[in-house]
């Protein structure tokens, strides 16, 4: 058995999101010049755009700390806004990026992100092209198959495919709802339903090509390609 590492889970999971992330036109406000409903919105932002920095970030010691400053922000924002679906998705996103390096405590990161992916579900599951399902459906794809005890999340891909199925449902015309889809398929060994997923995100991504994942998308495209060639012969 191949036994996936913490630290490769939280990559694939800050990979998936970081595609959605460029995505959007939000940039980061000054919280404290701001009051109400906008002051959610100006630290929802800044949540991401320091989730985007920690994404970025070579040095690992720095990206941690943008992503912990990006936990503390959103954190902020759910005191004042706990039914913020924004707030709560990046918090899940800095979470992923901030026990990317701190693999220490990794199932209580990963447990936080379910629990807040569960939240903006129930609050407004289009949110980042159904973001929340596409996580969930990225954690329970490349989590090991067994745990260091009987609390431990443990992979689940029946599960993550209906997380991914739902995510394709709610935001059709986005390419990285079917790549997930795909690569859930492929570690199901269905390499038909695989192939058939990736052709459906390559039409799409045409439509998306001035979009800042859209090479992303193609290196990606590449790989799953030869991975799926690979595991059928």
């Amino acid at each position: 058995m191949i036994r996936i590492s913490p630290a490769l889970i939280l990559t694939a999971v800050a990979a998936c999101v970081h595609f959605a992330s460029c995505s959007s036109s939000a940039s980061a406000v000054n919280p404290s010049t701001m009051n109400g409903k906008a002051n959610q919105y100006a630290m929802q932002g800044e949540s991401r755009e320091l989730a985007l920095k920690a994404m970025e970030e070579k040095d690992r010691g720095k990206s941690k700390d943008y992503a912990e400053k990006g936990m503390e922000i959103a954190e902020r924002c759910l005191m004042h806004a706990p039914e913020n679906a924004g707030c709560r998705y990046w918090r899940a996103v800095n979470t992923g990026l901030y026990y990317k390096v701190r693999v220490l405590g990794y199932q209580n990161g990963i447990k936080r992100m379910i629990d807040d992916c569960n939240a903006v579900i129930s609050l407004d599951p289009k949110y980042e092209h159904a973001g929340a399902y596409r996580m969930l459906g990225q954690i329970y794809t490349q989590l090991p198959q067994t745990g260091g005890n009987v609390e431990s999340v443990t992979r689940n891909l029946p599960f993550a495919e209906s997380c991914l199925k739902k995510a394709v449902e709610l935001a059709p015309d986005y390419p990285e709802n079917y790549l997930s889809l795909a690569e859930n398929y492929l570690s199901q060994e269905k390499f038909g339903d695989a192939i058939e997923a990736l052709a459906d995100a390559k039409s799409l991504v045409q439509q998306w090509k001035h979009d800042a994942s859209y090479e992303d998308w193609k290196i990606s495209f590449r790989g799953l390609e030869k991975q799926i060639d690979k595991r059928k012969d």
